[in-house]
C-alpha cells in the first residue's frame, strides 16, 4: 500500500503548473438498446475517445508512467511514438480533444441511425488530476418502413426495382449508415453484373423521410422486458422512415453504357510492365483467350478453366471477381492483377480489353513440424515432421506434397541403475511416408451437372506407409490409399467425397504381448491383420470470413462406411469357387467437430466440441486399431499423453501399457487466448492461455475381459476425464506458431474416491507432485 500511495503521489510530480493528468474518462450512456447491444454501443464509443489514459495495472498502478518519471533525465526529449513499449509519458488532459470526441461520437451516433442523439460532457479536476465524464443519450433509433426507387434512366430504374427483393433495406430493421453501404454495394454490383462498368457509387444516393413516421410496435417479449427493466419499457416506442433509392449518372453518360468483353490477354509468368513489351514473347491463342509468355511455366489449358471473363460476352464484376479467386485457388502465383482498358479504337460498341497479369511463385517449398512432451510414465516423447510441396507438377498446377514423421518415446526406470541414463529405454518409434497428389479439376468420367468452375473442384489421390512399433509388445504397419473429391457448394460449405479408400494393417506380434492376446478379446480383434475398403463424406461449415474473424463458427460432420463393397465381392468369389473367406472389417462412423470462436478486446475464447461414434457390424467386433479413438496429447486432452487415457480399467504406473483406444468418442475443451508481448512491430508476439479439457473414450460392446470398458450414459459423469493448464505461444510474423502447454488432471476416471474429482490434491508448490502430474507439451500451431 505504501509503495501504491507513493506511485500515486509521484505520477502528477513531473507536470507543469495548469496542467492536469488525465486520470480517466466515464461514459454514462442511456439508450433504447437491449443490456447486450447496449455494452456492445458503449465499446464502440470508448473507441471514439481520443485521449486515453496512461496504462494502470489491475487500475491502479500505472508502471509505464513510473518508469517514465524514475529515467525522466533520458526520455524527457523523446517524442512518445519512440519510447520503449514499457514507458508512458503522462497524459495531459487536453480540453480540445474532448470537444473532438463529443463531434465524433454524435457522428458515429447518426450514422447508427441515432439522428436526435445528445451529449453532455464535464471534466473534474481533483488535485492535479483531470476526471473527464461524457453523458450520452442515444434517443431512439428509427426503423425502415418504405423503400423507394428514383432514377433518371428507365432501364437502370426497372433493374434496381426488380433487384429490391434483395435489399438490405428490409422492412422493421434498424437504419444505420452501414446498412446504406452495403444497400449500395448491392446496387452496384447488380448494375455491374450487366455490363454497367463505369457506375460506380457517386451514382446511388439516399434520400431519408422521417417526417409523419411516429408508430407503435413492441419492442420486446415479455421475458426480454423483464431482463431489460432498468433501460427499457415494456413497450417502447420507435419511429420509422421512408427510404428513397436516387440513382442518377452524375454527369458521365457512360455510368448507363453496357460494355463488353473485347480481347482477353493473360502473362502466365509476368515481371514487370516491359513484359508486355518483349517482342519475343510467345504467343498463343485457345479459346480465344491470348497467352503471351517467356518461359512455358503452366500449361493454357489450365489457366482457362479458371478465367470466367470471355470476349464478346457482357462484363460482370462477379466473374471478374471470381477469375481472381479461382487463379489464387491454383496456389502457384504469388500475384494476380485483373485489369480493363476500354477500347478506344471501338468507343460505340463500349468494349473493354482485359489483361491478367500472374506473377510465379517459388514452384516447390519445405516445412517442418515439431511435438515434444514429457509425463509420469515417459521422461520424452517427440515427433518431428518433414514436408515437401510441388505446386505446379507436370505444368498442370497439380500439387504434390510428401510428408514424412518419426517420434520416438524414452521410458524412465529408477530401478535399473543409479545413474539417469542407465535407467533410459526406447519405449516406442514410430514412422511414417505420405504422398498426395491433388488435381485442380473434376476427373471423372461422369460430371455432374450441379458442378462446374465455379465450385472449384479438386480430385486427391493419397498414398501412405506407417509404422508404430511398440517395442516388446507389438508392430503396426498400415498401408493406405483413396480416391477423393473436394469442392465449394458456396463461400461457407464445403464438401469432401472419398468413393474408395483401403487400408492393410499388418501386425506383428512379440511374445510377450501374445498371451495378453490370448486372454482378451478386445485386444485381439484391435491388433489383428485386416484389410479396410469404404466410402467417405463429409461436409464442412464456416463463416470465419463472412464474420471477418469475429464469433465464428466451425462445423465438420462426416460418416465413413466399410465392408458393403468387400461383402459382396466375397459372397460372390464364395458362389464361384467356394474359396476361403476374405478377411475384411465392416464398420460405420460418424465424426461432428464443433468449434465456436469468441473474439473479445485483444482476446479470444475458443469453445470446441468432438464426438466419435464407430458401430462395427458383421463379423467385426471392434473397429481395426488405425480407426479407433484415442484421446490426450498436445491436440486433446493435455492433461494425459497420447493414448494413455481410455476405456482399459485402471491405470497404469509402469508405462508399460498398450494403447488405449475405443470405438466411441467424445472430448470438450474450452482455451481462452490472449495478448501479452509484442516486439518488432508486431513481428514477433508473445500470447498467453488458459484452458481446460475434458473427455474420454469407449467401446461399442460389452467385454467381459475389459469391465466397464463400454459406453453407459449413467457412468457418464465418473467416466470423464478432466485437465486444466496454461500456456505460452511465441508467434513469428503471424506465420509460424510455436507452442507451449503445462497441464494436470483434475479429474481422474480410474480414482474411484469422490467421482475422480482430485483437485483436492493439486499441490503445485511441491516439485515431486509436479513430476508425477504435469505434463508438458511442446508444440507447432494451435490445438484448434
Amino acid at each position: 500500500m505504501l509503495c501504491l500511495l507513493l506511485a500515486s503521489c509521484s505520477s502528477t510530480k513531473r507536470l507543469k503548473e495548469g496542467e492536469y493528468l488525465l486520470r480517466s474518462n466515464t461514459l454514462r450512456v442511456r439508450s433504447d438498446k437491449t443490456i447486450t447491444n447496449k455494452g456492445l454501443l458503449q465499446d464502440q464509443l470508448n473507441l471514439l475517445v481520443i485521449q486515453k489514459t496512461n496504462t494502470y495495472w489491475s487500475g491502479v498502478f500505472p508502471f509505464k508512467l513510473w518508469r517514465y518519471n524514475i529515467r525522466y533525465r533520458k526520455f524527457v526529449n523523446t517524442q512518445p511514438g519512440d519510447l520503449p513499449k514499457s514507458i508512458e509519458k503522462p497524459v495531459v488532459y487536453d480540453s480540445t480533444l474532448q470537444i473532438r470526441t463529443v463531434a465524433n461520437m454524435k457522428n458515429f451516433l447518426f450514422n447508427q441511425g441515432y439522428f436526435n442523439a445528445s451529449i453532455r460532457d464535464t471534466v473534474k479536476f481533483k488535485g492535479k488530476k483531470a476526471y473527464a465524464y461524457y453523458y450520452i443519450n442515444t434517443g431512439i433509433s428509427y426503423l425502415v418502413n418504405n423503400v423507394y426507387v428514383e432514377a433518371d434512366d428507365s432501364t437502370v430504374a426497372a433493374i434496381v426495382r426488380s433487384s429490391l427483393s434483395q435489399t438490405k433495406f428490409q422492412r422493421e430493421k434498424e437504419y444505420n449508415k452501414l446498412l446504406a453501404d452495403e444497400e449500395r454495394a448491392r446496387i452496384i454490383t447488380e448494375l455491374q453484373n450487366r455490363g454497367y462498368y463505369r457506375f460506380s457509387q457517386d451514382n446511388v444516393s439516399f434520400e431519408l423521410d422521417t417526417v409523419n413516421k411516429e408508430r407503435l410496435r413492441d419492442a420486446e417479449n415479455l421475458f426480454e422486458s423483464a431482463i431489460n427493466f432498468l433501460t427499457l419499457q415494456k413497450r417502447q416506442k420507435k419511429l420509422s422512415l421512408d427510404v428513397k433509392i436516387i440513382v442518377h449518372n452524375n454527369g458521365d453518360s457512360l455510368s448507363y453504357a453496357q460494355y463488353e468483353m473485347g480481347k482477353v490477354i493473360v502473362f502466365p509468368d509476368f515481371i514487370d510492365r516491359s513484359t508486355a513489351f518483349d517482342s519475343n514473347l510467345i504467343s498463343v491463342t485457345l479459346d480465344d483467350i491470348s497467352y503471351r509468355y517467356r518461359n512455358y511455366y503452366v500449361r493454357e489449358g489450365v489457366l482457362g478453366r479458371q478465367i470466367f471473363v470471355r470476349p464478346g460476352e457482357r462484363y460482370s464484376r462477379t466473374n471478374h471477381q471470381l477469375t481472381i479467386t479461382k487463379l489464387n485457388e491454383l496456389g502457384i502465383f504469388q500475384m494476380i492483377n485483373v485489369y480493363f482498358i476500354e477500347d478506344t479504337a471501338e468507343r460505340t460498341k463500349h468494349l473493354l480489353n482485359c489483361y491478367i497479369t500472374l506473377s510465379p511463385s517459388d514452384k516447390v517449398d519445405a516445412s517442418a513440424s515439431l511435438e515434444v512432451a514429457n509425463a509420469t510414465t515417459y521422461v520424452l516423447g517427440n515427433s518431428i515432421g518433414l514436408g515437401y510441396r510441388n505446386k505446379n507438377l507436370f505444368k498442370g498446377a497439380n500439387l504434390l506434397s510428401l510428408n514424412t514423421t518419426g517420434g520416438i518415446e524414452m521410458s524412465n526406470s529408477n530401478n535399473e541403475g543409479s545413474k539417469f541414463l542407465e535407467n533410459v529405454k526406447l519405449q516406442s518409434r514410430n514412422f511414417g511416408v505420405n504422398g498426395t497428389l491433388t488435381f485442380p479439376k473434376f476427373l471423372s468420367p461422369y460430371r455432374p451437372k450441379w458442378l462446374d468452375r465455379r465450385n472449384l473442384p479438386k480430385t486427391q489421390l493419397m498414398l501412405g506407409v506407417n509404422m508404430l512399433d511398440r517395442i516388446d509388445l507389438f508392430r503396426l504397419t498400415n498401408i493406405s490409399s483413396a480416391f477423393s473429391y473436394n469442392w465449394h457448394q458456396n463461400r461457407m460449405i464445403t464438401w469432401d467425397f472419398s468413393p474408395a479408400f483401403a487400408n492393410i494393417v499388418l501386425p506383428v506380434i512379440r511374445p510377450a504381448f501374445q498371451g495378453r492376446l490370448d486372454s482378451n478379446e478386445v485386444l485381439r480383434n484391435t491388433y489383428r491383420r485386416t484389410f479396410i475398403e469404404g466410402e467417405q463424406l463429409y461436409f464442412t461449415f464456416t463463416d470465419q470470413e463472412k464474420k471477418q474473424n469475429r464469433n465464428y463458427y466451425y462445423v465438420r460432420m462426416g460418416v465413413e462406411e466399410a465392408g458393403i463393397l468387400m461383402s459382396g465381392i466375397n459372397k460372390l468369389q464364395k458362389a464361384i469357387s467356394n474359396g476361403p473367406d476374405f478377411i475384411f472389417d465392416q464398420y460405420v462412423k460418424f465424426d461432428l467437430d464443433a468449434r465456436h470462436y469468441i473474439n473479445v478486446r485483444s482476446s479470444l475464447l475458443a469453445l470446441r466440441f468432438l464426438a466419435g461414434i464407430g458401430s462395427p457390424y458383421g463379423d467385426s467386433k471392434t473397429l481395426p486399431y488405425i480407426k479407433q479413438y484415442f484421446v490426450g496429447g498436445a491436440y486433446s486432452i493435455r492433461g494425459w499423453r497420447p493414448r494413455t487415457l481410455g476405456p482399459l480399467a485402471g491405470s497404469d504406473t509402469a508405462g508399460t501399457s498398450v494403447d488405449r483406444t475405443g470405438d466411441i468418442k467424445l472430448e470438450m475443451n474450452a482455451e481462452y487466448r490472449f495478448d501479452m508481448i509484442q516486439l518488432f512491430s508486431g513481428t514477433l508476439k508473445l500470447n498467453g492461455a488458459i484452458f481446460a479439457d475434458a473427455g474420454n473414450t469407449w467401446l461399442a460392446r460389452k467385454s467381459s475381459t475389459t469391465l466397464g470398458g463400454d459406453f453407459d450414459i449413467s457412468r457418464l459423469g465418473h467416466d470423464i476425464a478432466v485437465s486444466t493448464g496454461a500456456g505460452l505461444r511465441v508467434i513469428v510474423a503471424e506465420f509460424f506458431t510455436v507452442r507451449l502447454d503445462a497441464a494436470f488432471p483434475v479429474k481422474n476416471p480410474y480414482v474411484a474416491a469422490n467421482n475422480g474429482w482430485i483437485i483436492r490434491y493439486v499441490d503445485l508448490g511441491n516439485s515431486e507432485w509436479r513430476q508425477k502430474n504435469v505434463v508438458i507439451n511442446l508444440a507447432i500451431g494451435m490445438p484448434f
